[in-house]
């Protein structure tokens, strides 16, 4: 601890040796440093080597002025929530399991403020690109009419059919999946 105090003390002779020891000899005018410090929540300044202020210094137990205080953070997003309802093979239309699938999806966009959601729907391996990419599209509009029927703006809803791409098991072509035969309605998130 000693050498470290004597570092500063050999720093400033070694600038007062080299001409600047004229400045330092002279009286200061004003409070001195011990002065300012003993009067509670005054700013104090820092010296530079030739006597002259250097800026404030603001002491840790004064509180900031009324004018610089910081904006309150922003509200984080809501999380990612998804909802899949699925559907029967070959079919784009909603069974009672995925109506109420869809109306809880709906109750919570609502109860959080989520400003928008995307559908998506998808198929299983069975029959050509072109046939699932149809079947997934109708998927995910059958879905976004039922948000829409449970109070949910158009405006706030992006459908959009993957066909039998992004599959929930991976599986050959051709192969009856359920588990691939759905609609997925992300809301939440990031930028949501």
């Amino acid at each position: 601890m000693r050498h470290f105090l004597t570092l500063p003390a050999i720093a400033l002779l070694a600038l007062a040796a080299a001409g600047c020891g004229n400045q330092l000899s002279q009286p200061m005018t004003g409070p001195t440093p011990e002065s300012r410090a003993a009067q509670p929540g005054a700013a104090q300044s820092t010296l530079n080597v030739g006597g002259q202020a250097a800026g404030p210094l603001v002491p840790a137990n004064v509180p900031p002025s009324v004018g610089t205080t910081a904006p309150p953070p922003a509200a984080a997003p809501p999380p990612m929530r998804e909802f899949t309802a699925y559907f029967d093979f070959n079919s784009a239309t909603l069974k009672s399991e995925a109506r109420s699938v869809v109306q809880q999806a709906a109750t919570a966009a609502k109860q959080s403020q989520v400003t928008h959601i995307t559908v998506t729907g998808h198929t299983d391996t069975v029959g050509s690109a072109e046939f699932n990419q149809a079947l997934s599209e109708r998927r995910a509009d059958a879905v976004r009419k039922e948000l829409i029927a449970d109070g949910i703006s158009a405006d706030e809803i992006t459908a959009r059919g993957v066909g039998k791409t992004e599959l929930a098991v991976p599986t050959a072509d051709g192969v009856k999946e359920a588990r691939n035969r759905r609609a997925v309605i992300s809301e939440g998130g990031p930028g949501m």
